[in-house]
């Protein structure tokens, strides 16, 4: 018998697999329905579908663990997932055509993704599969010693080698690594905003048909399928009175460390530094952005940046504790490529902003503050608006307990020791000093993204000792 603590995609990746092989597992999850933010809910008004959380799954796509579970999951894939916005209304759109793209952005990327394509089934095992990926990286042979040096370079010098002094293409790809909490000059922005770009080409954006809802139902599905069992409302308030063989833990480490006895993991967990928090909002509008660019209009991502310098000091205003005078902002437009999240003619919007787990302003403020970005780049859009939907870091924390401060991270990758060897060397592999306990999650290595890794990998740890056992 095997519990699973936590209802979002880890946890049901992970109990998928345990099902699958045989195991008799239970999912205990302590809100009122599975999915943590992977779900979508009528945020605004009747007949208007939102994402709650994750709104785009190009890490989903990519998975190795989703590739093999084979969900029945209708996906809508837009082939321009993303445009960034320039206040003269031009902008630069990531097409999944690479040749269309590198047009426009430059022959320096044609060759880096060209690279990157050809080694891409080796690419994606090391960066998403089990510690450390020695496999992976002996089939990458030569391209790991030539690809290793761009990992840890800030996407805005990362830019400049691509691009140059071309400010406007160093602010697009540094655009995409603004969805994590990492500025354009720290170490290891180049590698998240090279990744989701490159993804862009090999598997596109996607997104679910009527709703992110719709991954998380096809995993509950195919558990219970399997004979699996999946308990909302359950809240678990000790480790100790579980009865299970094995007890894998998908909740962070906040909630974690209440779980167990004092001392019985690494004090670092205590000390677990989480990122910048979340501004999240939705709105259900009449008529579709009137965005100045016309490549905005037909973008399932527009990613509301403009120049580096205005990407740089959103997030370091952030960082200090500011709420970012001009903040950067990812916007998503399903209703453009998928109606049935709306009535006719009318569309949904999700919004949402990198801010302090403490912003300091009320929420009308901070909506007014993210509307009047909008305005620059899209005049008329609040014109547009029929309602919307403001959820504050803490109301995110207060929904998801794993969101501490309202990062979707679960755990900051700003601090090294925190993007290494994630959470801790002793649990970077799933298993804890406490035998029979495992953990996953996004702040368990390979880290955060919609691609249940940590899920996926713990479960074949899980797999491997249960039957170690079983041959003593």
């Amino acid at each position: 018998m095997v519990v699973v603590i936590g209802a979002g995609h880890n946890g049901l990746v992970a109990a998928v697999r345990l099902a699958a092989a045989g195991v008799d597992v239970t999912v205990l999850e302590a809100a009122d329905a599975p999915g943590g933010g992977v779900r979508s809910d009528a945020l605004t008004l009747p007949g208007f579908i939102h994402d709650t959380c994750s709104g785009f799954f190009p890490l989903t796509a990519a998975s190795p663990a989703f590739r093999a579970l084979e969900l029945d999951v209708d996906w809508v894939n837009p082939e321009r997932p993303m445009a960034h916005v320039f206040e003269d209304g031009s902008a630069i759109s990531l097409l999944r055509d690479l040749d269309a793209t590198a047009a426009v952005v430059g022959e320096p990327w044609r060759r880096l993704v060209k690279r990157l394509c050809a080694v891409r089934s080796p690419l994606i095992r090391a960066a998403l599969g089990r510690f450390p990926p020695v496999r992976p990286l002996i089939e990458l042979g030569k391209e790991a010693v030539l690809l290793a040096p761009l990992a840890p370079l800030p996407s805005s010098v990362l830019g400049r080698r691509l691009f140059g002094d071309d400010d406007r293409r160093a602010a697009w790809l540094a655009g995409s690594g603004a969805h994590a909490d990492i500025p354009p000059s720290m170490p290891g922005s180049g590698a998240f905003s090279l990744g989701l770009n490159f993804l862009g080409h090999l598997v596109g954006w996607p997104f679910p048909r009527g709703g992110a809802q719709g991954l998380t139902d096809a995993l509950v599905e195919r558990l219970r399928w399997h004979g699996g069992e999946v308990r909302c409302g359950v809240e678990v308030r000790s480790i100790e009175e579980l009865k299970a063989d094995a007890v894998l833990c998908t909740a962070s480490p906040a909630v974690l460390m209440r779980l167990v006895p004092e001392g019985a993991l690494p004090g670092r967990l205590r000390r677990w530094d989480y990122g910048l928090g979340t501004l999240k909002l939705d709105y259900g509008l009449r008529g579709p952005v009137p965005w100045l660019s016309d490549e905005a209009r037909r973008a399932a991502v527009v990613h509301v940046g403009g120049p580096l310098d205005e990407i740089a000091g959103s997030l370091d205003q952030a960082i200090k504790g500011e709420f970012p005078s001009r903040p950067v902002l990812v916007v998503g437009q399903h209703t453009l490529f998928d109606s049935s999240r709306a009535p006719a003619g009318q569309h949904t919007l999700y919004v949402y902003a990198r801010v302090p787990q403490r912003p300091g302003l009320s929420s009308d403020e901070m909506a007014e503050r993210v509307e009047a970005r909008i305005e620059r780049f899209a005049p008329g859009f609040r014109s547009t608006v029929l309602a919307r939907s403001i959820r504050t870091p803490a109301e995110i924390e207060r929904d998801n307990p794993s969101m501490a401060g309202g990062d979707l991270a679960s755990g900051s990758l700003v601090p090294q020791q925190q993007l290494m060897f994630r959470p801790h060397p002793r649990l970077c592999r799933y298993r804890t000093p406490l035998d029979g306990l495992y953990v996953a999650g996004g702040w368990v290595y390979p880290g955060p993204g919609v691609h249940g890794m940590p899920g996926w990998n713990a479960a074949q740890t899980i797999l491997e000792d249960l039957r170690g056992r079983s041959r003593s």
